[in-house]
Parts: structure tokens; C-alpha cells; sequence
């Protein structure tokens, strides 16, 4: 595995950067792109700054910009245009797994936010939430990813702001991802639920699950819905869903949720929602990419932030190729992230010019 590992990481770490992203330059910048996306994902990888990681490289032999030119480089980046390259990278991590014969039937998805911790001033990309580790001000971005064995990859990432509306960003997360996969269900968690998010999902004509929120209407309808079966619900500003409410066997409270699913039992509804937590496995993995910063600028904040998402992605698809070399099941991980990360690090200090 070591030699083959080695070569796809020269060609899908760096190289992948450079060929799908085009930095915006001055007319002073006398680097390459390359050189730029090669400390970024020296960063990543290490979960360290640009700063340390110019430094490091620079130790090395290489020839990188200062952390301090990286830094107002990166600042510089419309994050549109760092948009666009990411989504090119995904596109093409989706279309390697094809080849393994991924995502040829529907796949279950979930929607979620992933909020960073933010303790500086309140700037206009902050959003306020529920107190987490002494703060209440977060970076945040929305995310759509796969949650199924095997395959769980990130598909879409978009900024969120105080501004954004949880159904448009419903909308765009879908409608991006039909382009290329089929969804057989989307699962969002209780933060999504409201009327205008309910009928985004329909226009989609997807099926969807989610918490349903205990107002006093929905608390009204449980014990019969548990009872009795589900119901056509009918939310305060008309828009419909069918309730189904499950028996929680460890405390044996009581589960509303809202699906437009058909003749589905309250139990199929119940694990599928619980598939969703494999989210939570992601957002461990993307941390150990994420590179460190103080910048204030949110396009140094979304590249980092992205740039753990694509690392995070690449692993994926590395073990997907390594689990079909050797005949493994999906749920097998033959390539552990730390010792991903130890690959990376062979080929740098290899290949270093001293």
C-alpha cells in the first residue's frame, strides 16, 4: 500500500489543488500557485499556521512564500473564487468513486451546520447561537454530505451569515447535489424545522426526515399519533407533513417526527434519522485538517475550513480505492487518518530540495 499511497497523494493533494483552483495574483506575486497550496496543506496536515508551515517547508529546502505573504495572499481571495475550485475538487473526488462503482442508486444525505468558535469582535459573518467552550459567536458554514458507510464524503459547502435564510440554503444544498448524485432521503435536524424549509423540500421532490418541534399543537397529537399512526400534520402557515412519533425503548419518551415519506413505519423513520449522527464521525475527522489562524478575514477562515473538508474528502476516496484493491467491506477503514497524514509527511520530507 506504501508506494501506491504515496504516489496518488503527490497527484491528489497539491497537485489536485493546482489544477482545479486559480489564486487571484498582483502584479508583484512572483510565486506559483502551487507553492502557495503546498503550504496550505502542510498546515492543514498539521494542524499548525501558515506561518509555522512556511517556516517548516522553508527548513526543508523549499521555496514558499513567508506565513505572512500566504496570510495577505489568502486574505485577498474572494471566497467565490475559492468556491468554485473546491467544488471542482469535490466534483472530481465524486466522479473517482464512480469508477468504483459509488453512488450509482440513491444515497442518504444530511444538512447540517458546523459552527467554529469565534472570540473577537462581532463582525458581520458572526452568528449568534446556543453558548459552546465560553462563547456564543461562531463562524458557520452549511454543509450536505453522505452519511452511508463507505462513502460518506462531503458534497457542498456554503457561508452562512445572520442573513441567510435556512430554507435558501436548504434549497442550493439540494439543488447542487442532484447534479450529481440522486438523493434517496435528506435528514436535517430540529434547527431546520419551519414552514418555508418544509416547502423548499417538497418543491425539491425529495423525501425528507426530520425532528419535529414540540409546540403545543405537536405535543397535543403525540400520544395519538404513537397510538394510532401517523397523521397528516399542518403547520402554522400551512404547510403539511406527515407526523410519526416513536417510543424512545431506553427512556420511553416519546419521538415527533416530520417526513413526507409513504407508508413508512415510525421504526424505518426512527433509524434512518439516527444514520444521521454519522455526521458527527465526519466532523472529527475534518478537525485533525484543520489548519490554525487569528485572521479576522473570512476568506482565510473558509479556505481553511474548506481545505479540511477537501483533506477529509481525499481520505474517503483513498480508502474507497484501498477497499477495492483488497475486497473489502464498506465499512472497513484499511487507511487510518493518522497514518494518511504520516504518508504526506514522508513525501515532503523526501522529495525536500536539501
Amino acid at each position: 500500500m506504501g508506494s501506491t499511497l504515496e504516489d496518488r497523494l503527490k497527484e491528489d493533494i497539491v497537485k489536485t489543488l493546482d489544477k482545479h483552483i486559480t489564486l487571484v495574483k498582483g502584479d508583484n506575486c512572483t510565486y506559483s500557485d502551487s507553492k502557495e497550496f503546498l503550504a496550505w496543506a502542510w498546515a492543514g496536515v498539521n494542524q499548525i499556521s501558515l506561518r509555522e508551515a512556511s517556516e517548516e517547508l522553508n527548513d526543508c529546502g523549499y521555496d514558499v512564500p513567508s506565513g505572512d505573504a500566504l496570510l495577505d495572499r489568502l486574505s485577498n481571495q474572494p471566497y467565490k473564487v475559492l468556491e468554485h475550485g473546491f467544488d471542482r475538487m469535490f466534483q472530481d473526488h465524486i466522479s473517482q468513486a464512480r469508477k468504483q462503482r459509488l453512488f450509482t442508486h440513491s444515497v442518504i444525505v444530511a444538512i447540517d451546520f458546523n459552527d467554529i468558535e469565534w472570540y473577537g469582535e462581532e463582525l458581520p459573518f458572526i452568528v449568534k447561537s446556543k453558548a459552546k467552550n465560553g462563547t456564543k459567536c461562531f463562524i458557520r458554514f452549511a454543509t450536505i454530505a453522505v452519511v452511508e458507510n463507505g462513502k460518506r464524503f462531503t458534497l457542498k459547502v456554503l457561508p452562512v451569515t445572520p442573513l441567510s435564510a435556512a430554507e435558501n440554503i436548504v434549497r442550493d444544498l439540494i439543488e447542487y447535489v442532484q447534479n450529481f448524485v440522486s438523493i434517496r432521503v435528506v435528514l436535517l435536524d430540529r434547527e431546520f424545522y419551519s414552514n418555508e424549509v418544509v416547502e423548499e423540500i417538497k418543491k425539491a421532490d425529495v423525501k425528507f426526515v426530520m425532528p419535529a418541534k414540540k409546540t403545543s399543537k405537536v405535543k397535543e397529537n403525540m400520544q395519538k399519533v404513537s397510538e394510532s399512526g401517523s397523521m397528516v400534520y399542518t403547520m402554522s402557515k400551512g404547510a403539511t407533513y406527515t407526523l410519526i412519533v416513536v417510543k424512545d425503548e431506553d427512556n420511553d419518551k416519546l419521538l415527533p417526527y416530520a417526513t413526507n415519506m409513504d407508508n413508512v413505519e415510525s421504526s424505518v423513520v426512527h433509524e434512518l434519522y439516527e444514520s444521521r449522527f454519522g455526521i458527527e464521525t465526519q466532523y472529527r475527522v475534518k478537525n485533525k485538517f484543520f489548519g490554525k489562524t487569528c485572521s479576522k478575514k473570512y476568506s482565510v477562515r473558509y479556505a481553511f475550513f474548506i481545505l479540511a473538508v477537501a483533506l477529509y474528502n481525499l481520505w474517503v476516496l483513498l480508502n474507497i480505492i484501498e477497499r477495492g484493491r483488497k475486497g473489502l467491506e464498506p465499512g472497513k477503514i484499511p487507511i487510518k487518518v493518522d497514518r494518511l497524514k504520516h504518508i504526506f509527511r514522508k513525501i515532503i520530507y523526501r522529495n525536500a530540495p536539501i
